[in-house]
C-alpha cells in the first residue's frame, strides 16, 4: 500500500499532465513488447527460409502459422496465373513487397510518435506549473513560498518524467527499426535467389 500511496502522491503532485504521460508511456511500452516478439519471430522465420534457399534449389518457403516470413507471405500474395517469365515475377514481387513493408513495421511509427510526444507533454506540464507559480505570485505576492514551490515542483516533475520515459522508448524503437531494416535486406536477398530459379516449380506448388 505504501508503494501505491507514493505513486498516487507523485501523480497528484505532477498534476493532470502526469496521468497523460503515464498512459502514453504504458501504451508505448506495451507496443514495444509486442513488436519485440513479433519482429523476433519474423526475423527467425526469414533467416530460416534464407538458409534453406541457400542449401536447397527446390525449397519453397511456405506461409503458415509456424512460418510467416516476408518471403513466404510474398509468394502467397503473387498472382501466379499472370506470371509467365521472370520479368513478370519481379514486377509482382515489387508490387506486393510495397504491401508487406508497412506490415513489417507494425506499430513502430506509432511508438516513434509517442516517444517524440512524451518530452513535449513534459514541457506542457512545465508551462502549466509555471503558470501556477505566477498565479500564486499575483494572488499572494512572494510571501507564500509553499504555493510557489508546488508550481515549480510540478513544472520540474513533469519535464523529468517525460524525458525519463521517452529516452528508453526512443532507444528501443531505434533497435527494433534496425531489426526491421535487417529483415528487409534478408527478404531482398531471398527474392533475388527466387528470381534465379525455375518459375514453373513455384507455379505448380504454391497455393494462394
Amino acid at each position: 500500500m505504501t508503494l501505491y500511496s507514493d505513486f498516487m502522491a507523485l501523480m497528484a503532485k505532477g498534476g493532470p499532465i502526469m496521468w497523460v504521460i503515464f498512459v502514453a508511456a504504458c501504451i508505448a511500452m506495451m507496443m514495444l513488447i509486442w513488436q519485440s516478439f513479433r519482429i523476433y519471430n519474423l526475423s527467425s522465420s526469414a533467416k530460416n527460409d534464407y538458409t534453406h534457399l541457400q542449401n536447397s534449389y527446390d525449397f519453397i518457403p511456405s506461409n503458415s502459422a509456424y512460418n510467416s516470413s516476408p518471403v513466404a507471405q510474398l509468394l502467397t500474395l503473387i498472382n501466379w496465373g499472370d506470371v509467365t517469365n521472370k520479368e513478370d515475377l519481379a514486377k509482382e514481387m515489387n508490387i506486393h513487397l510495397a504491401e508487406i513493408m508497412p506490415k513489417l513495421e507494425g506499430t513502430l511509427p506509432t511508438i516513434a510518435t509517442l516517444g517524440s510526444l512524451l518530452p513535449m507533454l513534459g514541457l506542457l506540464g512545465t508551462v502549466i506549473g509555471m503558470i501556477n507559480v505566477f498565479e500564486a505570485i499575483a494572488l499572494h505576492g512572494t510571501g507564500d513560498p509553499e504555493e510557489m514551490a508546488d508550481g515549480i515542483s510540478q513544472a520540474l516533475l513533469t519535464t523529468a518524467s517525460g524525458l525519463i520515459i521517452a529516452i528508453p522508448i526512443i532507444f528501443f524503437h531505434h533497435l527494433l527499426a534496425r531489426r526491421v531494416n535487417a529483415l528487409t535486406v534478408i527478404t531482398g536477398q531471398a527474392m533475388q535467389m527466387i528470381l534465379h530459379r525455375d518459375i514453373a516449380l513455384y507455379k505448380t506448388k504454391i497455393k494462394p
